[in-house]
Parts: structure tokens; sequence; C-alpha cells
């Protein structure tokens, strides 16, 4: 699954393939199977990165369809 974001350090957005997503019903926070890279900061966590309006809306579809 392809979801936009930003980083939080570069303020860059950009597409990231996180693979399949999953949500921490306790958490109530994604699980992505692969990690979030920024094209400018390497790897980065869920906490150091922005989910955009359209990423939001991709996470809602993705999560929904199941």
């Amino acid at each position: 699954m392809i979801i936009n974001i930003e980083c939080r350090k570069c303020k860059r957005t950009f597409d990231c393939d996180v693979g399949q997503i999953n949500l921490d019903e306790y958490a109530l926070r994604p699980r992505f199977e692969k990690p979030i890279i920024c094209p400018d900061c390497g790897e980065r966590s869920l906490d150091e990165v922005y989910l955009t309006e359209r990423g939001q809306t991709q996470m809602t579809e993705a999560t929904l369809t199941r």
C-alpha cells in the first residue's frame, strides 16, 4: 500500500510503500509491514512523520476495505 507522508524533520512530502497495514486494537495505531523511508532522512518511525490529508484518505480506504 502506498501512503502519502510528510517527514516532521525535513518537511518533505513523499509517497511510501508501507506494505500491508494492520491496526493495533489496543493502541489504536496503524502497524505497517514495511518501514517508512524518507528520501532525505532515511528510516522514520510513525511518531516522526505526519499523514497528509491524502495519506489519511489512503489509510481509511485501506483499512475499511478489509
